[in-house]
């Protein structure tokens, strides 16, 4: 059966929780979509609660109140000057640390009296210590509280808690070399609050992931068990393929499973599966919100090769698209760089199989899991067709989603470990290819890799990619808690 996209009903369905990474890097970050009828289809109702604890960074300006160098004659102000005004800058940049302590659903817990002199770093240092916070944020509006600052630097590195120091353009000269370190994010810039905004994000994203919990489901496990990931501290629960399939097998074909072939179909370009194929793909994805639902876990992981028409494709597609991870294969590692790469960007990951364009020098990824939400969940759809899996016989549904040229991208390698190791490569979309010519799976895409001169030398199997330049992201993420880049 082959149906157009104008014989598909036109009703959004429109979403009615994020889960994803569920209420924590997703609803306790405000990403939350904003959909206009029509633009996008690949929604996901699904409510729960989420009880993970965001996290709580404690905050302090650090300069001397003004009127200790304004009741002195001879006062010195250094850098930045006497008409800086740190009194009225610290009430401007706590009202923005007030937004995005909202936008991002944390505590940013801000000391209102400014760190003045060594007394004050003293007492603040071993507050540090004691309490230790999730993490700090130092804020430096005076030149020569840098010594001061020093002690909370040295009191926050010995209890390992990540650090974002930001000092405002203009209030230090000279070398930051000894501040461009691991476990400390550093920022020198001028009211740039988008750059605050990102650390506390890094801070907040590892507090939810250590809560997280994966479901790994596969026919190699008889019962329920429970592992944890070292770094990330992501929960893996083993659930039997049996489960899964006992769930499937009870789905009804019901006005439920028809508003999810509706959210499947409504704006894809073309359907090239049966309705047969379109009602297992429902089945699927029903099945694996009842076991997210009853375990309240924030991803998936399924060893689905082999699963015939049981396959999950469109509901990975689906639940990626809404920033819940959701890894094919069972593959432990892409599972990790979802979790981690969809809470840091807001965007779903398009896990692939590698392959290489020798003679342009480009890499080329395919898979048939990849969400047509390439640029977030307030962006529309990018162009795709729902085609059979394209290596079986069975003729179970999955999808082509097609990446437009030019376009900047980003690849990761999670490497679990303590610390754990990160592959980053930065590129730029070539082109996607229709399905012949080319092999490989569904989604396909050609890469030309800016930071590697050769495309051959990428490692790992499952990369992850992101529609967007997140490279520099990552990087400080893996130096704000030193881990190993590849």
């Amino acid at each position: 059966m082959k149906r157009s996209k104008s014989e598909v009903s036109r009703r959004d369905f429109l979403l009615t929780t994020c889960v994803a990474a569920v209420g924590a890097p997703l609803v306790s970050m405000n990403l939350a979509p904003i959909l206009r009828p029509g633009e996008q289809s690949f929604a996901l109702s699904v409510e729960m609660n989420d009880s993970r604890k965001s996290a709580n960074v404690r905050t302090v300006f650090a300069y001397p109140p003004s009127k200790t160098f304004a009741e002195d004659p001879n006062g010195w102000w250094s850098w930045p000057g006497t008409e800086f005004d740190a009194e009225r800058r610290q009430e401007q940049y706590t009202a923005e640390l007030k937004k995005i302590e909202k936008k991002l659903g944390m505590r940013i817990s801000i000391d209102n009296k400014p760190l003045g002199n060594t007394n004050d770093a003293q007492r603040i240092a071993g507050e540090i210590t004691t309490t230790r916070p999730d993490g700090l944020l130092i804020i430096m509006f005076y030149n020569r509280s840098l010594k001061d600052i020093d002690l909370l630097l040295k009191a926050s590195e010995a209890a390992d808690i990540p650090t974002v120091f930001y000092i405002c353009l203009g209030v230090k000269h000279g070398s930051v070399t000894p501040y461009r370190r691991p476990g400390l994010y550093f920022i020198m810039s001028l009211d740039n609050f988008e750059a605050i905004e990102y650390g506390m994000r890094m801070i907040n994203t590892k507090k939810l992931l250590d809560q997280s919990l994966l479901l790994s489901i596969s026919d190699e496990v008889n019962d329920v068990s429970e592992k944890r990931e070292a770094f990330l501290g992501i929960s893996v629960r083993n659930i039997p393929f049996s489960l899964y399939e006992e769930k499937f097998k009870k789905v009804k074909m019901d006005s439920e499973a028809r508003k999810v072939i509706q959210s499947f179909t409504q704006n894809a370009k073309d359907v090239r599966v049966t309705q047969e194929a379109l009602d297992n793909a429902a089945r699927a994805h029903l099945a694996l919100k009842k076991m997210i639902l009853e375990h309240e876990a924030h991803g998936v992981a399924m060893k689905c090769l082999r699963a015939g028409m049981l396959k999950p494709c469109m509901s990975f597609a689906m639940l990626n698209g809404q920033l819940l991870p959701a890894a094919c294969e069972n593959d432990m590692n892409a599972a990790y760089g979802l979790f981690l790469g969809e809470a840091l960007t807001g965007r779903p990951g398009f896990q692939h199989n590698p392959a290489f364009e020798t003679e342009r020098n480009h890499y080329f990824g395919s898979h048939c899991t990849c969400s047509p939400r390439l640029h977030g969940l307030d962006r529309p759809d990018s162009s795709h067709i729902l085609r059979k899996y394209c290596h079986s016989n069975e003729g179970s549904c999955a999808i082509q989603t097609f990446w437009k040229e030019n376009e900047p991208v980003t690849m990761i390698h999670y490497y679990p470990g303590q610390p754990g190791s990160l592959d980053v490569y930065a590129g730029k979309v070539c082109k996607s290819y229709n399905m012949p010519p080319v092999g490989g799976c569904l989604t396909n895409v050609e890469i030309e890799l800016s930071d590697k001169k050769d495309a051959c030398a990428v490692k790992g199997h499952h990369n992850i990619l992101f529609c967007g330049d997140f490279a520099r992201k990552f990087h400080l993420f893996a130096n704000l808690y030193k881990m190993k880049l590849v």
